[in-house]
């Protein structure tokens, strides 16, 4: 007896060769056998006649690192068919400790939980023991941030590192990837990953060389400098030795509309010389990000206590607008290009009367600068507030979509265990929920790939360029790591006014062998496990 027999469905394998029918039999967490009318009896059968059955799709880009403390289902990736997260991204990692790593969580948690999350992120090694030893919804693998790297040694000073500190990031870096991480993030417009020159990311970043890892990178520009800015990434890795990972790779600026078409130039040279270089993507025109990201960082120096301070002044106030619309090419927030109107707040704990409202609607409605309500809004909410920029082209969008070293990356996290009512207004990003889906509706909708082509970008060819072995593909001994849904009616409800609406054309998703959704519902399962980094896999 198998525990699991995926009946008639039609397979679509992640390989890319045409679909075709069979069924497949799971049982102790593997795919035991594929092919066509398997006669054996099953404690769950699941009948996928006129349904695609594919791998778990992978997300190449999560902030879900939490979830190694809280023990989630993620319930909102896997009903999006995802079953595989790569989180620690953009410069940002729970280990090694700082206080900073920590932020937001004080007022949620009591000392003795904090203590504790501190001392299972102490150390890159002791964070990913914990992670083994968690219990969460999906797989989860693991970037070490630069810009936790950097704050241990420097906190939020824009000083350069002297060879004593460096040391000791270097240290923390192997540390990291001796325990398994697949590599390093940098985040180039947050403190303090954004202090880093050049010059130094090359001195961290070239010692992890002999352990095969990627160096992923939010890099310093996605709009007017966004050329400069992959330029400068591919440097890195083609200085270091090591493949480059380009965090959701977009153009901001509608009056940059097309630079695209230069940007996967540049990636297709750099590969064609033998530099490895992929990208993520989430398929929206918005963006995300915290509202005290956007204000350059020379106000940021000492940290959001010291933003916080520094907002309090008239005359700082002033001076933070000058730099944010007249200094892009020095930092480029992404409240220059989307403009205040373009500004939305989606959270916000002690102004929810903002709640989805744009800082230019408030500004309107109160009679107040938009400077002043940025900074009150910041105040009141003692810096953790979050924004939606709208700020890009939807051509861009899909000729970054179109192209094969692009993958998925939600550039989200989970909801933890508190299932959120979907027809909430506001409070997310639409690609917390729906980011898998949009991009397979939206590959369908403008013929960017075939079927099999679509399901081998989000399952095989990711996992391979992560060098992720024995994963992103159904084959017999493998972990069945499965998705059952129906192209033809896939469809992300979710928007930017309602972003936890459910998804349609989702069915039923395993994870390692166990059921997690059924008729498009989490069921609160954790069968997800660690992936580590296998040095030297072929990418």
């Amino acid at each position: 007896m198998v525990d699991i027999l995926i009946k008639r469905g039609q397979i679509v394998d992640g390989s890319g060769a045409p679909a075709f029918f069979a069924d497949i039999a799971v049982k102790d967490g593997k795919i035991v056998q594929i092919k066509p009318d398997i006669a054996a009896s099953a404690k769950k059968t699941i009948d996928a006649s006129g349904l695609q059955v594919a791998p778990g799709f992978l997300d190449s880009h999560s902030h879900s690192d939490a979830s190694v403390f809280t023990g989630s289902d993620s319930y909102n990736y896997l009903e999006q068919g995802v079953t595989t997260q790569i989180a620690g991204q953009c410069g940002s990692s729970p280990a090694p400790y700082t206080a900073g790593s920590m932020e937001g969580a004080e007022e949620k948690l009591t000392r003795q939980e904090l203590r504790e999350r501190a001392e299972k992120a102490k150390t890159p090694a002791s964070f990913m023991k914990a992670a083994e030893s968690a219990g969460f919804g999906t797989n989860m693998a693991f970037f070490i941030g630069q810009g936790t790297l950097r704050e241990k040694v420097l906190g939020y000073s824009g000083a350069a590192p002297d060879s004593r500190q460096m040391t000791i990031m270097q240290q923390d870096l192997k540390e990291a990837m001796e325990a398994g991480y697949l590599g390093v993030s940098s985040g180039l417009v947050y403190a303090p990953s954004v202090y880093a020159t050049t010059e130094e990311l090359i001195e961290l970043i070239k010692i992890m060389a002999p352990y095969d890892g990627i160096y992923a990178s939010h890099i310093r520009g996605e709009g007017d400098n966004v050329l400069r800015s992959v330029r400068e990434a591919i440097r890195i890795g083609e200085e270091c030795g090591v493949p480059v990972w380009i965090s959701h790779l977009k153009v901001m600026g509608k009056h940059n509309e097309g630079i695209s078409q230069r940007l996967l130039e540049e990636i297709d040279r750099a590969n064609a010389r033998g530099v490895a270089v992929f990208a993520d993507q989430y398929p929206y025109t918005a963006g995300s990000a915290p509202l005290s990201s956007q204000i350059p960082p020379k106000y940021l120096t000492g940290g959001i206590p010291a933003l916080l301070k520094r907002l309090k002044s008239s005359v700082i106030r002033r001076q933070i607008e000058h730099s944010i619309f007249c200094e892009a090419n020095v930092f480029e927030s992404a409240i220059y290009s989307a403009g205040f109107g373009g500004c939305l707040i989606v959270e916000g704990d002690k102004t929810p009367q903002y709640k989805n409202k744009t800082i230019g609607q408030i500004a309107e409605e109160e009679g107040k600068d938009p400077m002043d309500v940025l900074a009150d809004v910041l105040l009141a909410n003692d810096g953790l507030a979050q924004g939606i920029y709208f700020n890009q082209c939807a051509s861009d969008l899909l000729r970054i979509m179109g192209h094969p070293n692009v993958f998925l990356g939600s550039d989200w996290s989970d909801y933890g265990d508190g299932r959120v009512d979907p027809e909430q207004p506001g409070g997310g990003h639409p690609r917390g929920t729906a980011s898998a889906v949009r991009r397979l509706e939206l590959v369908r909708d403008f013929r960017l790939r075939t079927m099999e082509e679509s399901v081998k970008n989000l399952t095989y060819d990711t996992a391979r360029a992560l060098g992720l072995v024995e994963h992103g593909l159904l084959r017999e001994g493998w972990d069945a790591n499965i998705c059952v849904f129906d192209y033809h009616k896939l469809h992300a409800t979710a928007d930017y006014s309602h972003p936890f609406r459910k998804n349609q054309g989702i069915y039923w998703v395993l994870v390692n062998g166990q059921l997690a959704v059924e008729e498009g519902t989490a069921l609160g399962t954790r069968a997800g496990k660690v992936l580590k980094r296998k040095k030297s896999e072929k990418r």
